[in-house]
């Protein structure tokens, strides 16, 4: 069993290194127990996780997309607001929320271990300017081709939803952006033909001519998909370090 101001700080510790402006809330969103001796880990903040990590004897919640967003911000306690209140208090449960520096932390980040499951190796920053992108651009030590690239994001991933293939048939530099990551299309490596391909969540109507100018591959596997390796990773390591049960709670959107 461990005090939850002690997780609380050891992840400010964390992500001390990836402190990035942000539009979530990040950090300790609900107080909970004060003693904790399980770890739910998710992607998303939503009533039927908390109700699922409470059946499961959870009593510290860790996921990627949190309940609270600048610019979007609870302004009443509506019906629907007060059930999401009510299944956190009926729980005793912590809601800890962690969006861009999750996607960007070099050791749990969702890009990183994407990266290092697809057999490469990260070389640099990847997905805006170079001290606020919160990708990664990863090389493989001998290209692949395109087709077992996909071959490779499916069996890691899982199944391929939008495919732009405007780029070469042979990879050695991906650039990996989880989530709605389309937009790394205008990152200057892409431009300064530095990157072969790259891999996100989701593509949207805008990306076809940008990656069809620019002659790139874009993948999609989509936004859930991607981005559920940081809090699984994240939320393991704080289990075997604080001594605690751990369960990984899926709910796929299919998105």
């Amino acid at each position: 069993m461990a005090r939850r101001n002690e997780i609380v700080k050891y992840l400010e510790e964390v992500f001390a290194e990836v402190n990035f402006a942000d539009y979530s809330y990040n950090g300790l969103q609900f107080e909970g127990s004060e003693k904790i001796s399980k770890i739910a880990a998710g992607v998303d903040a939503t009533n039927e996780f908390f109700v699922e990590a409470a059946r499961q004897g959870a009593d510290f919640a860790l996921v990627h997309h949190g309940l609270f967003w600048k610019g979007a911000e609870w302004c009443r306690l509506d019906r629907i607001n007060q059930k999401i209140f009510k299944n956190l208090l009926a729980g005793n449960l912590n809601l800890y929320a962690m969006h861009l520096p999750l996607d960007a932390h070099p050791k749990f980040g969702n890009n990183a271990v994407m990266a290092r499951l697809l057999k490469s190796e990260v070389i640099a920053p990847f997905g805006g300017s170079r001290g606020n992108a919160v990708g990664v651009l990863a090389r493989f030590k001998n290209s692949v081709s395109l087709a077992e690239l996909k071959k490779r994001i499916e069996k890691v991933v899982g199944p391929i939803v939008t495919s732009l293939d405007f780029g070469g048939k042979k990879v050695q530099t991906l650039g990996i952006l989880s989530g709605g990551g389309w937009s790394s299309v205008s990152d200057p490596l892409v431009y300064n033909g530095e990157v072969d391909a790259i891999l996100t969540g989701e593509i949207i109507h805008q990306a076809v001519a940008a990656c069809r100018d620019r002659q790139i591959n874009m993948i999609s596997a989509g936004h859930y998909a991607t981005e559920v390796f940081g809090a699984r990773e994240l939320g393991q390591h704080l289990a075997k370090k604080f001594g605690l049960d751990f369960t990984f709670i899926d709910m796929p959107t299919g998105l």
